[in-house]
């Protein structure tokens, strides 16, 4: 992740269907999201990219000793922040919060 390779995906255009597998599942649940009305209007690709690239780098982080938890503790951190990231685009017709 943190090394340069020339022949790396880049954002934004590495980053459309199929390009990015685990990227393409939350890039069709954030336009799914928004299709249905639970998410906010906006780019779905940005979107998509600020649930994993928050993610992304608490795991830096954490592989890199930063964080001072046990893997229980860090992957409810992580279910946290992924929570506060998603009430920031709801759009309020979603129920129950996930913070």
């Amino acid at each position: 992740m943190t090394e340069r390779r020339e022949y790396s995906r880049r954002f934004p255009d590495g980053y459309h269907d199929g390009a990015a597998p685990a990227f393409s599942e939350v890039l069709t649940a954030v336009r799914e999201g928004m299709r249905i009305g639970h998410l906010r209007e906006g780019d779905p690709i940005e979107v998509a990219l600020a649930f994993t690239a928050q993610t992304q780098g608490l795991v830096l982080l954490y592989l890199a000793g930063r964080i001072g938890l046990g893997e229980p503790e860090f992957r409810e951190l992580c279910a946290r922040s992924t929570g506060r990231v998603f009430d920031g685009i709801t759009t309020g017709s979603t129920t129950g919060s996930t913070t």
